[in-house]
């Protein structure tokens, strides 16, 4: 793709012989013109562009996240936010029956160079605050308190996804409102950093199921009450990561 500046004749838009101009974030760019093009409409070309046609809908809904996520990348790539997300996570979809199945464990909403953070495990008290800590930095990168860290939570019943305000990394902590319909619904949480420059790091899966927390809460509280507190407190302080599975697949919860 030739780019053309703006000199004496500016740019122009439309065909001229065996080219076309055209403008694209702000700049007079230049492609060649399409030839003829074969059509031969077969079952799985069909399916092909179906599925395709599906990908690009799903990723024209995500575009809050992306514009923040995959900005600067799909900029440096010369293409837009939503191609970047079909093209990084086409193996995430598939088409069952005519019906659009995504594997959320592998989707990526940001991708770059910054240092991540490691999330802990969610918890949603009764008004149905979502709050998730991190730590700072896990990998000891190179990072800066002053990077802002995003949640981003995604609901496949209600086909919405709902960004958090940023908060500082050095906050360590991070909450946002769920909406009251999703109450009982599968929702997917993902987490990520962006540094001054708008730069992002990859987003992560947070993984999180309310039925298993219920489960352990119980089973302390039930080596409490015959006098197990300190083997219960030994397993809890004695886990390989306490901040639970950053990067890890993302798991629906209710």
């Amino acid at each position: 793709m030739a780019k053309q500046q703006n000199g004496y004749l500016g740019g122009y838009s439309g065909r001229l012989g065996p080219v076309v101009g055209y403008l694209w974030r702000g700049k007079w760019c230049l492609r060649a013109k399409p030839g003829k093009v074969r059509n031969p409409r077969t079952d799985r070309q069909q399916s092909h562009r179906h599925l395709f046609k599906a990908m690009v809908q799903f990723a024209s809904r995500q575009s809050q996240v992306l514009r923040i996520g995959m900005r600067q990348v799909s900029h440096d790539e010369g293409m837009t936010e939503q191609n970047l997300f079909v093209s990084l996570n086409s193996q995430s979809f598939s088409l069952v029956d005519g019906a659009l199945e995504v594997d959320y464990s592998r989707l990526l909403f940001s991708c770059g160079p910054v240092a991540p953070v490691a999330f802990g495990k969610p918890a949603v008290d009764d008004r149905r605050v979502l709050t998730v800590s991190f730590e700072r930095n896990p990998l000891h990168m190179r990072s800066s308190g002053e990077d802002t860290v995003y949640l981003y939570a995604y609901c496949p019943a209600a086909e919405l996804g709902l960004l958090s305000a940023p908060v500082y990394r050095r906050s360590q902590s991070l909450s946002m409102m769920l909406p009251d319909e999703w109450e009982g619904e599968e929702v997917y949480l993902y987490g990520f950093v962006t540094d001054y420059a708008g730069r992002a790091s990859q987003s992560v899966g947070i993984s999180w199921d309310g039925a298993e927390d219920e489960e352990e809460e119980a089973a302390d509280n039930n080596a409490v009450a015959h006098g197990h507190e300190s083997d219960t407190l030994t397993a809890a302080d004695g886990r390989e990561n306490p901040f639970g599975q950053p990067q890890g697949a993302p798991g629906g919860f209710s």
